[in-house]
């Protein structure tokens, strides 16, 4: 930890909605490396159990911020305020980062000074299903390694991405933001956007039939609801029109990643009819947010 009073070369935020232990496999991934290199953990829970009760005892380097209730974009946002660090790096509870991942964050940002964000990469950790395959290439396939190193249209969002402190908004809305929203300001503004792969983390989860196809319908409506806030009557009822064309779009969007890579072409194949069913629960999701709004989407997002 860097002295009281100091600013910490890192940051490193983790939200969770869950009890403990669903961040223990995180935090101890994590912990003793970030010590190592003086950097802080803040841990944002949102369920008022996220950590157990010995946790200042087992993990010194975090820093708690409690808010009941609070959704995971609530609680990115509230912890990015709270953040101390030159750089601040996000992951998932349910992500365990390389052993050297906080090293390789600190030396990327010192190779690339002008780069405001620099995404790893996201290897999959939940892959004895072709569903749990479907519903990771969907989300994350296009930072699954191997990747092009350097700055790309595809950078990691809350998996496995950082920031330099100078682009972080002192205050964000109070529903929060969508990583990708933000990185899509950032290129408008003319900032530099990396991926680099030697930061690497794997992604954890499987939630079985029911609870996949409910977080894609969620992200979908919550995704929506966001982008709703943002543009006119006319662009959401053309969005709506174009619902039909949606899940092939996001099937192509997908696919793009793996061509040129025969063994994650067959994965992704393979793996089809389950991404045909979740991309038309993304797309169910979308018509919602854009009709009605939220509901209780973002609430349930992990």
């Amino acid at each position: 930890m860097s002295p009281r009073g100091e600013r910490p070369r890192l940051t490193v935020l983790v939200a969770t909605t869950r009890r403990w232990p669903e961040l223990e496999s995180c935090l101890e991934a994590l912990h003793d490396q970030a010590q190592s290199v003086g950097a802080e953990i803040l841990v944002a829970d949102g369920s008022g159990a996220g950590l157990s009760s010995d946790a200042q005892r087992r993990y010194p380097a975090v820093r708690l911020l409690r808010r009941p209730g609070a959704t995971v974009f609530q609680l990115r946002a509230r912890s990015l305020e709270a953040s101390r660090g030159e750089v601040v790096a996000i992951t998932e509870d349910h992500c365990r980062v390389a052993p050297d991942w906080c090293r390789r964050i600190l030396e990327a940002h010192e190779r690339w000074p002008d780069a405001a964000v620099i995404g790893g990469v996201v290897e999959n950790g939940a892959d004895r299903t072709l569903l749990d395959w479907a519903s990771f290439l969907l989300v994350n396939g296009s930072v699954l390694p191997p990747v092009r190193k350097g700055e790309r249209p595809p950078v990691a969002l809350q998996a496995n991405v950082s920031y330099k402190r100078r682009i972080l908004p002192c205050r964000l809305p109070d529903e929060g933001r969508l990583e990708w929203m933000f990185h899509r300001d950032l290129r408008r503004a003319g900032e530099t956007l990396l991926c680099d792969d030697a930061i690497r983390c794997v992604h954890v989860q499987s939630l079985g039939i029911a609870g996949t196809c409910r977080i894609h319908f969620d992200d979908g409506r919550t995704l929506a609801w966001f982008r709703r806030r943002e543009i006119g009557r006319i662009e959401r009822i053309g969005r709506l029109v174009a619902a039909p064309a949606m899940p092939p779009a996001l099937l192509v969007r997908a696919l793009l990643p793996h061509l040129g890579h025969s063994r994650r072409c067959w994965r992704f194949l393979l793996a089809l009819p389950w991404l045909a069913v979740l991309v038309c629960c993304r797309t169910a999701g979308a018509v919602a947010g854009f009709v009605a709004g939220p509901g209780k989407s973002p609430q349930r997002i992990r």
